[in-house]
């Protein structure tokens, strides 16, 4: 039986089946490959190894076990994914002594509870239901996103949870309640319409009160939510998104918008797609998580000059990570549309309208051409526009996208190409932040033929079972690889964890190019390899000699006779084509005007007279 918690799930759950669950696994050999969720591709370079129980993409480089994925896929903390794991492998935290565990179940419990007892307060209160429904929000609509109330009360619901046996600390760090300077503690919420935060889960991890309007005296805040807590962090959360999944599957997009009335009065109107950052600006964060569900997102924020800037910096965000981004555009809508300030408003006074805007979002650089006309008259109006949405384009990833948008510019600003380029060049220079290559940092230095060919060794010797496929030949190897090898084939404990997680790559890779290749594919490529493994040695070795010779100025017998016999253990293995192609390459470093074809001959030929001035001596 495993030891800890974390082993014991582990052991239960079988990582590939796990995955299926979240990708179409397809077989790789021992592997299994897919797609990878966390970056766009069309070739699978994301691999599983049922053996290793990890997983690892060659695409984007992410990898880790069963937990990493869960994490990374869901945007969890580690002991939500751990919460979740060991509900489905039936491992009981609480008999386990994992104690920080028990510390966050608390926490779930309690927000559970207050999300109950605020609906209570809600279904008693007819003057704040009628507010809801001045506001256009259906009964359904309240009911379906738990809608609920705090009382004016002040401590209405931490009196009812230490009723229910729960600790005062408990309440407090969950944000429930806070001490005042007299130590008194009271409710966080009083007089306020209760949105639960959900976790893309449909856990209640936190709360948005809005302040009732006829309890408003213009000394409180419109909007309080809870407080970061060891299960709520505002900047990971979307509002709307545990019941937006299937929408947005089903939309092949997410609808972006800012407020929790926005999201619910878009649900109601049948955009169900829609999830809202909460009034916060849009974080990488929130990104990531739309981006395993979407690659694809409409955005709408209010329609001041607040939410427009809100709304700038969230598509530019979501540009430079590689989305396809669309803006409702309200140029066809009428004045009264025009006019309203934010969707909810859009879908109380329009039921419908808010479904035909989203299937006619435009691309957001659309949106931006309308926001700095470049065709403007005035030429420092033109420039500067020309200028911002430079800067737009410069902040896109890709490079077909960068060139499409340039073009665009030129033939919209009625400007030559190569001014809109040269102007680019200016400012794409001096645009901060990673190039390419500081984002995907590569191995230092350059493999030699012997290391790339006994990588590929490695390769095969797991895709085939770990035999021992090499014999002798496995003193040819590099050291490190040498390593590798053992590993494979024997689980050498001497190698060192960075060798171990070269390993485990390699493992993962197996299978990712040539998966359907058979076994006997596999050991006529390794006898293949055998040889080309023993030439590319002697050939190293033999360089290693002419370098020896070049200092000696060829004088010295003994290394001319190592070359000697090194060259014609090559020629013996290889072809004509290899043997002329293998002189040739020697007579250059050599830097010798020796006539290829007959250069053993004078290899000879300088032994003999070698031997003859030692005669002579």
């Amino acid at each position: 039986m495993a030891g800890t918690p974390i082993e014991e799930i582990k052991a239960r759950i079988d990582i590939v089946e796990y995955l299926r669950g979240f990708l179409e696994l397809r077989p790789a050999g021992r592997n299994f490959k897919a797609c990878c969720p966390f970056h766009k591709e069309k070739t699978p370079s994301f691999m599983v190894s049922p053996d290793r129980q990890i997983w690892h993409c060659f695409g984007c480089g992410e990898g880790g076990d069963i937990f990493k994925f869960l994490m990374k896929y869901e945007n969890l903390e580690f002991y939500e994914a751990l919460k979740i794991l060991a509900e489905k492998a039936g491992v009981e935290l609480s008999k386990t002594g994992f104690t920080d565990q028990k510390e966050f179940d608390v926490l779930y419990e309690l927000n559970r509870l207050a999300a109950d007892f605020y609906k209570g307060i809600l279904s008693r209160a007819p003057a704040v239901k009628d507010y809801l429904k001045e506001r256009g929000l259906s009964s359904e609509t309240i009911d379906f996103f738990d809608i609920g109330f705090a009382g004016q009360g002040w401590d209405d619901l931490f009196v009812y949870l230490t009723n229910k046996g729960f600790d005062a600390k408990d309440i407090t760090r969950a944000g429930l309640a806070i001490k005042t300077e007299r130590g008194k503690i009271i409710d966080r919420f009083r007089g306020r319409i209760m949105f639960p935060l959900e976790s893309s889960f449909g856990k209640t991890i936190g709360f948005s009160g809005r302040i009732l309007p006829q309890l408003d005296r213009g000394d409180s805040a419109k909007y309080m939510n809870s407080p970061e807590t060891p299960i709520f962090n505002k900047s990971r959360l979307l509002f709307g998104l545990s019941r937006a999944k299937e929408g947005i599957r089903d939309a092949e997009s997410a609808l972006l918008v800012e407020g929790q009335m926005d999201v619910i009065m878009c649900h109601q109107d049948g955009v169900r797609n829609a999830v809202g950052t909460s009034g916060t600006a849009l974080t990488d964060d929130q990104l990531s998580t739309i981006k395993r569900h979407t690659s694809k997102i409409i955005m709408n924020f209010d329609n001041d000059e607040a939410g427009k800037m809100a709304m700038e910096r969230s598509i530019d965000s979501a540009l430079n990570k590689d989305f396809e981004v669309r803006v409702l555009d309200f140029s066809k809508s009428s004045e009264e549309v025009k006019s309203l300030k934010d969707p909810a408003d859009i879908v109380k006074n329009f039921p419908g309208e808010m479904k035909k805007l989203t299937d006619l979002a435009v691309p957001a650089m659309e949106y931006y051409f309308s926001r700095y006309p470049v065709s403007s008259g005035d030429i420092t109006e033109k420039k500067t526009n020309i200028r911002t949405v430079i800067r737009k384009v410069a902040n896109m990833p890709s490079a077909v996208e960068r060139e499409h948008w340039l073009k665009e510019i030129s033939y919209r600003s009625g400007l030559k190409e190569s001014a809109i380029i040269e102007e680019a060049a200016k400012i794409i220079n001096a645009v901060p932040g990673e190039s390419s290559l500081e984002k995907y940092p590569v191995k230092e230095g350059k493999l030699s033929k012997l290391e790339l060919i006994g990588d590929r060794i490695c390769y095969l010797t797991v895709r085939i079972g770990g035999r021992d496929v090499l014999g002798e030949y496995k003193d040819y190897l590099p050291e490190k690889t040498k390593h590798l090898y053992n590993m494979a084939v024997f689980g050498d404990p001497s190698a060192d964890e960075k060798i171990d997680n070269i390993l485990a790559d390699i493992t993962l890779k197996s299978g990712l190019n040539d998966g359907d290749k058979t076994d006997e594919d596999l050991e006529k490529e390794i006898e293949d390899l055998k040889r080309k493994l023993e030439i590319e040695y002697l050939s190293e070795e033999r360089d290693k000699i002419v370098l020896d010779i070049k200092s000696r100025n060829i004088e010295d017998g003994e290394v001319l006779v190592k070359v000697q016999e090194i060259s014609e253990k090559i020629d013996n293995m290889i072809s004509d084509k290899q043997r002329e192609n293998s002189r040739v390459a020697l007579g250059v470093k050599l830097k010798s005007s020796i006539n290829n074809e007959d250069f053993l001959a004078n290899i000879k030929e300088t032994l003999k007279r070698i031997e003859d001035t030692n005669n002579k001596k």
